[in-house]
């Protein structure tokens, strides 16, 4: 059964990306959207470089839904881990249950208190330090006194104007692009489309050109319940001739399904609103499928459910040279200073 919340979220992508016009009810709002759009850029805080003491990177979107910012994000702090920079990561953390408060983030955290992708970071890049609260910028600045913290990295933070910052990633998806090109609720936009040119860096999900083309590499499936891992060819022979499920609650669920299909597998799609928790007991009854895959960051919620025939499928972000070249400039003016 397809809930209310659900059934809202593909009525308004129908409208945003694919010409339905009902949306367009909401036309008076948009004056009212874009002089608060104005003001909140008009009126934040002016500061100079790395005005916290690091510099700060902050990766957004500027459409509603997902595009890819969170791996984006695992994989930028896994690189200036490994390049010897102790990295730390600001969130909101979306849905989690302890909303007034700051947590630092640890592993064996619940995705109910710290939210799904907060925790999906700090278990995709555990040498980061990551902190969940309301004031991005308490946050940086807790990160930078209590770990030393060389660079801050915010999630999703392109509209969180309070945080100071030194260079901005807006990530977009090629093929949806900016949908309609109106603002919330009309359209999928947060700000207009005008907010592209002033950021630093502009990188496309499964984009054509090369120097900002965000692509996805599957590595390998993991079982939930043993942690045994399969190769991309196990797989294909395990779940061959099998009653096969993908499951996912994704904000672009499509990106999932088709890179599975791309890989040869053959399964029915099941669709929860964006970060909704799978009900697998739900899907066990309905499908009874042998096999379900679904994404690392609907396995980070399935702590307290039953998932003995459920895989996780193990997703690389690959970022263009051109972007990291970018950060090491950014780095190296720090360490010039």
């Amino acid at each position: 059964m397809i809930s209310r919340r659900e059934g809202l979220e593909r009525a308004f992508n129908n409208a945003w990306y694919h010409g339905a016009k009902w949306t367009f009810i909401f036309l008076p709002l948009i004056p009212l959207v874009m002089l608060a759009t104005s003001l909140r850029r008009r009126f934040r805080p002016q500061n100079g470089f790395a005005a916290l003491g690091v510099p700060v990177v902050v990766i957004g979107g500027l459409t509603a839904g997902g595009t890819g910012k969170t791996p984006t994000l695992i994989a930028l702090a896994r690189y200036l881990s490994g390049r010897g920079f102790r990295v730390g990561v600001v969130s909101r953390g979306y849905g989690r249950t302890t909303d007034d408060s700051s947590l630092l983030v640890s592993e064996e955290h619940t995705h109910e208190e710290v939210g799904d992708e907060p925790l999906l970071i700090k278990r995709s890049a555990p040498k980061a330090h990551v902190i969940v609260g309301k004031s991005r910028k308490k946050a940086a600045k807790s990160l930078i006194r209590e770990f030393g913290a060389h660079v801050i990295l915010s999630d999703d933070g392109l509209q969180h104007y309070d945080l100071p910052r030194d260079f901005e990633v807006a990530v977009i998806d090629a093929d949806r692009g900016l949908g309609n090109g109106w603002l919330l609720p009309v359209g999928p936009l947060r700000e207009p489309r005008e907010r592209l040119s002033s950021v630093n860096f502009v990188l496309e999900r499964n984009g054509s050109v090369e120097s900002r083309a965000l692509t996805y590499a599957p590595k390998r499936f993991i079982s939930v319940k043993t942690q045994q891992t399969l190769t991309i060819d196990e797989a294909r022979a395990r779940f061959a001739g099998a009653s096969l499920v993908a499951a996912t609650g994704l904000g672009q669920p499509a990106q999932f399904f088709t890179m599975l299909r791309h890989m040869g597998f053959e399964f029915t799609e099941v669709a929860v609103a964006d970060h909704a928790v799978l009900p697998l007991s739900e899907i066990q009854a309905s499908h009874d499928p042998e096999y379900i895959v679904v994404t690392a960051k609907d396995a980070v919620k399935m702590d307290k459910q039953a998932c003995d025939n459920v895989w996780v499928i193990d997703v690389e972000a690959q970022l263009p040279e051109s972007l990291m070249s970018s950060l090491e400039q950014l780095l190296d003016r720090v360490a010039r200073n």
